[in-house]
Parts: C-alpha cells; structure tokens; sequence
C-alpha cells in the first residue's frame, strides 16, 4: 500500500510540474492572440474589417410564389400569391396571412400599390391574351377595369390619382393624369415614344423618359400637375433608367457605356438635372433602393452576364440570369459595405424590386427565377 501511495504522490507532481511549464510556455505566449490582449484586439479588427457590416443569412419569410410585394408603413408585408392567386397581406415575418381579394379576372402581370396600400393597379392577362390595366378598392373590395389604351400606370405621392399614357387609334400617345378609376382625366403633355412615368417626390410633378435601350438615347423630363413647367433634365444617355430619391433631390442614373453597350453604370445627379457623377457600380437601376434620408443606396451586384450581352436590352428580354451580391453605398463618401458573406449565401439570386423595411433594418428583394420574397436582416 505504501508503494502505491508513493507512486500516487509522484505521478501528482510530474502533473502539476506539466501544468506549469504549459501555463508559461503557452497561457503566456505574446505571440498568442487569445492570450494577449493586444494581439486579440488586433485580430478582432482585422476580422471587422475583413467582413464589415455582414449578416448571416437570406431568408424567405413567404413561403409562396409572388408578385408586386411592398411593405407598409406599419410593417405589413403586401403581395399577389401566384401559388393561390389572391391578393393577399402578412408580418414581415410571414406570420397572421389574411386574404385581400380573390377571383381576379386574369392572372396579374404587374402589381402597384398606392402610398398607403388600401389601393393597387393590377395589369392582369385575360382569357384572349390581352392584358387589362385594373384599379383594386381594398377597402369595399371593389374591381374596375380601365381603358385598354391605357399604359404605363403610376400613382402620384398622395395615392389619390394616377398618371398614365395614352396611346389614341393613330398611334399618338399622351401623359395624363386621372381619378384611380380612369374618370376625371386630363391631359398634361404629348409624348413621342412609349415612355416610362414617375412622380417627383415632394412635389406635385411628375417625370417620365422613353424607354431605356442600349440603341437609343433617353429623354428624362418632368412636367407641372397643369400640364406647365416641361423640361429636360437629362438626354443623350443611350439605355438611360431613372430613379428619385425619397426626398426628390437626388436621381439614380443607370446607362449603358455607349450605344449598344455591353455595359451598365449607376450614376447620380441632383433633381434639376446638374451635377451628374458616376457612382462605379456596374448594375441596374431595378437592383437598387434608398434609404428614407436618402444618403445610402442599397444595391446588387449582378455576376454571370456573358460579355457579348447588349445591356439592359438582352437582360430584361431575353431575359438572363445573374448571379447577385448585396451591398449599400453611402453616396456622400462613396464608401462601400458588403451585406452578405459569400459563404452565408447557399443559392444564386437574380434580385429584383428591393425595398427597404420601415426601420431600415431589413432589404427586402424578389427573386426573379423563383418568385420568391428574400430577406436580409442589416
């Protein structure tokens, strides 16, 4: 017994004597970030930095195919269901679904909600193929179908009329503004090719410009709610698109590097027209969002575009796919932040109809292949 109690006793020392030479040799190694304080500090910013402003993940908080999502100002997710073909509305979760309106004649091709989404313009496509602008009542769940020389629907910034193009039976076409139902219209300017329209935020005008193709040049003008005040704030952009920022003091120029270009730049300018700077981002002014105080763009990056594509032509007819990452911009520094970590990302996205939540902590954006509503939580 003694011998194994010496035994014991000698086994213990040669233990602790490890233990020390370990606790010297490596608890208080310099060289080791986790054990010094410094070079741990070191490590953690060179990591921020490595990966600034990153998320984990992209989530499909609607498990359905859809159509024309918006949020509302308290937080309300609002859609078109193509799995169950109603108008329909959830949390931004996807939680507590409730139906809107159902039995829609035609399958809807687009879907635009006014300001306060108790109102929304549905171009569906009817039994004979042609598609049928149509303004949607929420509130009395009531249809009207409109004027079928009616195009290019907008709603202006209070949601209480529309503008709209009207092309007569000898081609001419027009700039009009209306009730939502189509009654009440008045004419506010001629337009010379098919063209794009939206309202100028902050303002009672409107803009509208041809549109975009990498062939031709664009015209970007605004017009008076009387039909006064036309002008011209951009021209000579070959495949030019546009968007205001919330506070109309500011527009997103995408356009294609020359005619018949086989690329696609975002620029800014400010609302008069002047000050027109490129922003160094080879995407699409649809893969772009602001923010509400309209310092920061949100924005993919599209991958996967053969170089032989005309852009933005072959991307929105043909169409082609790309393969999206995620960043924002602040467009007084010009300082860049990726959203997304390559490795976080388990699909390919060709992103679509961005949207910011009313918090600005979550991007959301539609997946143009599956029709599926994503997620990125800032």
């Amino acid at each position: 017994m003694k011998k194994i109690f010496y035994f014991s006793i000698g086994l213990l020392i040669l233990v602790l004597i490890f233990l020390a030479a370990y606790n010297f040799a490596f608890k208080n190694n310099v060289h080791d970030p986790v054990a010094d304080p410094k070079e741990k500090n070191a490590v953690q910013e060179m990591k921020a930095a490595a990966t600034p402003g990153m998320v984990g993940s992209i989530q499909n908080p609607i498990n359905e195919a859809l159509l024309g999502a918006a949020v509302s100002d308290d937080g309300t997710l609002y859609y078109y269901s193509l799995d169950e073909k109603t108008l329909k509305k959830a949390s931004m979760e996807g939680k507590d679904k409730s139906v809107l309106l159902s039995d829609l004649p035609g399958q809807p091709v687009r879907v635009i909600w006014s300001p306060k989404k108790d109102r929304t313009l549905l171009l569906l496509k009817q039994s004979n193929g042609q598609n049928l602008w149509h303004y949607a009542d929420l509130t009395t769940k009531t249809l009207v179908p409109l004027k079928p020389e009616m195009a290019r629907l907008a709603w202006n910034n209070l949601g209480d009329k529309i503008f709209y193009q009207y092309t007569a039976t000898n081609n001419e076409r027009t700039l009009n503004i209306a009730n939502p139902d189509g009654s009440a219209w008045k004419k506010l300017a001629s337009l010379s090719q098919d063209s794009f329209i939206s309202p100028v935020p902050q303002s009672t005008a409107v803009s509208f410009w041809n549109r975009p193709s990498a062939l031709e040049k664009t015209s970007f003008e605004t017009i008076g709610l009387s039909g006064e005040s036309r002008r011209v704030l951009l021209s000579e952009k070959f495949g030019a698109d546009y968007l205001w920022s919330p506070n109309g003091e500011k527009v997103l120029v995408g356009v294609s590097n020359e005619k018949g270009g086989q690329n696609i730049l975002l620029n800014m300018m400010n609302g008069n027209g002047g000050e027109f700077q490129s922003l160094s981002l080879p995407t699409f002014v649809s893969k772009a969002a602001w923010s509400k105080d309209s310092r920061t763009i949100y924005y993919a990056l599209p991958g996967g575009l053969p170089d032989s594509a005309t852009l933005p032509n072959d991307y929105f007819d043909k169409p082609l796919i790309t393969k999206d990452t995620f960043w924002k911009m602040d467009v007084g520094t010009g300082k860049k932040t990726r959203l997304t970590d390559l490795k976080d990302v388990a699909q390919s996205f060709d992103s679509s109809d961005l949207f910011m939540s009313p918090k600005e902590d979550i991007l959301f954006f539609t997946d143009r292949v599956t029709h599926r509503l994503y997620r990125i939580d800032l």
